[in-house]
């Protein structure tokens, strides 16, 4: 394996890492585990550390947020405070570069 392929994999299973702890983590603590009423929604941002000064963001949202079409999405309060941060750092970003 190349160190390019290497490096795609740890992305790849970081990834699937993330997804799979926040899914466990929301239905552990839900009563939508138990088959009750839905339970809260849940956001989670991880901001890790890339290179010197770069810096990876990575969301995972549980329930799945819903696409409305239009370029609107639907979510629980906590859901959409998240994209409205991460929209807020996507442009802090952009600024950043110019």
């Amino acid at each position: 394996m190349s160190e390019a392929e290497r490096a795609d994999a740890v992305v790849h299973w970081r990834e699937l890492a993330l997804a799979v702890l926040t899914a466990a983590g929301a239905a552990s603590l839900t009563d939508a585990a138990a088959g009750d009423e839905p339970g809260p929604g849940r956001a989670v941002i991880v901001l890790e550390d890339v290179d010197a000064d770069g810096v990876a963001i990575h969301a995972s949202f549980h329930p799945e947020l819903q696409d409305l079409g239009g370029g609107e999405i639907a979510g629980t309060p906590a859901q959409i405070a998240a994209l409205e941060l991460l929209d807020a750092l996507g442009a802090d970003a952009e600024a950043e570069s110019e």
